[in-house]
């Protein structure tokens, strides 16, 4: 039997990446890892009040295949099932993965009967109305409550994995937008842009089967434009830096909701930016004849991010003063500036770690860039 035959197992979230070769970036592995960790944290948080306890751990993959497999563990349960009792969990359920919540606990029950010996073990979450029956086939190893602990993580497995397949507009239509899943959309971004940093990685899917649902050419179109995050205390405005710059960019994006641009400058490599430039955008709508894309167009913007980091990070341009050369808008104004500095919010810059290049202006490892 090749790891293809084998089904996915329940609680399983397996990462099944079309490469021609066996190996990875570890960066890849550990970025898919944490993005599924932050999805199913923020759905803790929104639909469970965080009543979840559950542990995410790392499978050993079958030999021959390059597959990522994680399986999610339910250590204290019962908030997911009674969840898909309630009317918003049976339409939240049915929306992702198009599956009536007790039909579906019914079926994933039988599939895992065999693990256990009760005659006819009746799992019931209360003030839920989801009920699971299951034919014990071989010695009692564990009790009925790690029955339902095993369904809820396919639940949170099986959710998961739609919020990855399904594209943004069909989440946004069943109420799972980027306003209210904010952290769960920015883990999303985060496994297609792995995904996209490594040219090897041809499509992705998420059986251990060679299907590849998902291809290369997908990828952009899976990272969402997230909305700002209001710093947590309002009154202490987060400090910005504004420049004017000169900017190569290797990556533009000319649907102004998609993902960000991306751009090189003399200093830095791959800072990602939207542009928030009214006038740059009405240009672009009008077919303006002097936005002629090359293979890499040269820009000189204005720009602006927090402060405090070596690198800039949630960039924002509000002025495209030029395109290829051409001049396109005046610079901003010392008074445009200062009312924008009171007005634009920004994303509070993420905490960086082993694998993030965003390290603070005193680490030796970015002197090399000054």
């Amino acid at each position: 039997m090749t790891d293809a035959d084998l089904p996915r197992l329940p609680g399983e979230i397996v990462y099944h990446f079309d490469v021609d070769r066996s190996s990875i970036p570890l960066s890849q592995f550990i970025d898919t890892a944490r993005a599924t960790q932050e999805i199913i944290d923020d759905f803790n948080k929104t639909l469970f009040d965080e009543k979840l306890k559950y542990e995410l751990r790392v499978k050993t993959p079958e030999e021959g295949s390059l597959l990522e497999v994680l399986a999610v563990v339910v250590t204290v349960g019962g908030s997911v099932l009674a969840f898909l009792g309630t009317d918003i969990g049976k339409a939240f359920f049915k929306g992702i993965t198009t599956e009536e919540p007790a039909a579906w606990a019914e079926k994933v029950g039988a599939a895992i009967r065999q693990r256990f010996l009760k005659p006819k073990a009746s799992v019931e979450a209360e003030g839920s109305e989801v009920l699971v029956e299951a034919v014990d086939l071989v010695p009692d190893v564990s009790p009925a409550k790690d029955l339902s602990n095993e369904i809820e993580g396919e639940a949170i497995a099986l959710v998961l994995i739609g919020f990855l397949e399904l594209e943004t507009e069909r989440l946004k239509s069943i109420g799972i937008t980027p306003e209210k899943f904010r952290t769960a959309f920015q883990g999303r971004n985060r496994v297609f842009k792995s995904c996209i940093d490594n040219p090897e990685v041809k499509g992705i899917g998420f059986s251990r089967k060679p299907e590849f649902a998902i291809k290369r050419s997908d990828f952009p179109q899976r990272i969402t434009q997230l909305p700002d995050k209001l710093p947590d205390d309002p009154i202490k405005p987060i400090e910005l830096n504004f420049e004017t710059v000169d900017i190569a960019v290797n990556s533009p994006n000319w649907k102004r909701d998609g993902r960000n641009w991306q751009a090189a400058t003399g200093k830095h490599q791959d800072i990602s930016f939207s542009i928030e430039d009214e006038s740059f955008w009405q240009r672009v709508e009008q077919r303006d004849s002097n936005l002629k894309p090359t293979i890499r167009d040269n820009m000189r913007v204005q720009w602006a991010y927090p402060a405090g980091t070596a690198k800039p990070t949630h960039v924002k341009v509000f002025r495209v003063l030029s395109y290829n050369g051409f001049q396109l808008s005046a610079p901003m104004t010392d008074q445009e500036i200062q009312a924008l500095q009171s007005t634009v919010h920004f994303v509070e810059p993420d905490t960086p770690d082993l694998f993030d290049e965003r390290r603070g202006p005193n680490d030796e490892n970015n002197k090399g860039d000054e």
